[in-house]
């Protein structure tokens, strides 16, 4: 006997290949074999491992060209080493080692891209870290390539400066109707209400003090919440947020490793089914979800089910009381334990007030970012 409920089952491969084969027609090999993605090009970042390393997978099954990104090269390897073992090709795949930390990695991988393919049908930005206890303030560790915070650069600029570079072959996709933005996002951006993002990110600092009060925790949460931010502001191409909840992969670290494999979605089950509705659904399915709305993909409704959100994202709350913060990393625990019980194939989620109301707050921040990463562009 358990005290611990079952695993909600996620999509079957019958499921996906059919939510394949209404956006992308149906395609078979030789032998009858359905490859609704044959002929599409997905790149995924943060490939090398966890939610990454399963999107790459389920799409190669699908027949697509899989561009695979991230630092560990021992993990592209090993992922390149058994989608070879599926098929026996290695034509349909890409490795590309990119640097998050470092614009100019990033800007080499997406040139490197372009060369290769003049249309992309799925950008995959998945590649995130947060901050260990022990991380120290200021210290060489929280710094990136370029003197700046880590986990905002890997979390969000390297990867608004790889949408803004790939979007000519985004926007030049022959899926229908344009090539598709999904951005791996988390609950927790509603610890924040953005104003550590204007009107320059002080999320983005990393001396000591031009960081706020509360640095390392709301890190994430501000990484998270400009993500979201970039979303509602990409032309060109569709755009979609999907929150995978607590999955068993090791952002938390190793030592955390163990405790979410048995608690948290795992990786190839419940924790990618947002990403395959973000990834699949068709434009009118996923509505408010898309650019410029005021959703996200979820698969719990364990937020829904919390009251007073419009209290806990007030000012009174947020800054006189300063209680938002516990609120959400409670609220966090919450989502952990419920949402096995709360698990559904398909839901369309309203976001934090504060990432859809602040519009010129987005714009802001739009024109900061690629201010930021124009000598890469």
């Amino acid at each position: 006997f358990s005290l611990v409920p079952p695993q909600p089952a996620g999509f079957s491969h019958e499921q996906i290949v059919e939510l394949a084969r209404k956006r992308y027609g149906d395609r078979h090999d030789e032998n009858g074999g359905s490859l609704p993605m044959e002929g599409r090009v997905v790149c995924v970042t943060g490939a090398a491992g966890g939610i990454g390393s399963a999107l790459s997978s389920v799409c190669h099954g699908l027949g697509a060209t899989i561009v695979a990104m991230d630092r560990n090269t021992t993990g592209l390897d090993e992922l390149k080493q058994s989608l070879e073992d599926d098929d026996g090709t290695t034509s349909r795949i890409l490795r590309l080692p990119t640097q998050h930390e470092d614009f100019a990695s990033v800007s080499q991988s997406a040139d490197e891209i372009l060369r290769n393919f003049e249309h992309i049908d799925l950008l995959i930005c998945n590649a995130g870290m947060t901050y260990r206890e022990e991380a120290e303030l200021g210290s060489k560790g929280m710094k990136s390539a370029h003197g700046y915070d880590l986990a905002f650069t890997v979390n969000y600029l390297s990867h608004f400066l790889l949408v803004e570079k790939l979007m000519p072959a985004l926007s030049s996709s022959t899926s229908s109707p344009q090539g598709r933005v999904v951005h791996l996002t988390s609950t927790y951006h509603w610890k924040v209400d953005g104003s550590e993002l204007l009107p320059q990110p002080i999320a983005y600092q990393s001396e000591l003090l031009k960081q706020g009060p509360k640095h390392k925790e709301r890190s994430y949460a501000n990484c998270k919440l400009a993500q979201i931010w970039h979303s509602r502001r990409i032309k060109g191409c569709e755009s979609v947020c999907a929150c995978p909840t607590w999955v068993g992969t090791g952002i938390g670290g190793e030592e955390a490793r163990d405790f979410l494999e048995r608690m948290a979605f795992p990786v190839g089950g419940a924790g990618i089914a947002s990403a395959l509705n973000a990834m699949f659904r068709s434009s009118a399915e996923l509505g408010d979800a898309l650019n410029d709305g005021d959703c996200l993909v979820a698969n719990s409704r364990i937020l829904e089910y919390l009251p007073f959100k419009n209290v806990w994202t007030s000012a009174l709350v947020s800054k006189n009381l300063g209680w938002r913060d516990a609120i959400v990393d409670f609220g966090s625990f919450i989502l952990l334990l419920g949402q096995r019980f709360t698990f559904e194939d398909f839901i369309i989620q309203r976001s934090s007030p504060e990432s859809y109301e602040n519009r010129k707050g987005m714009d802001s921040l739009y024109r900061w970012s690629l201010q930021e990463v124009w000598p890469w562009l």
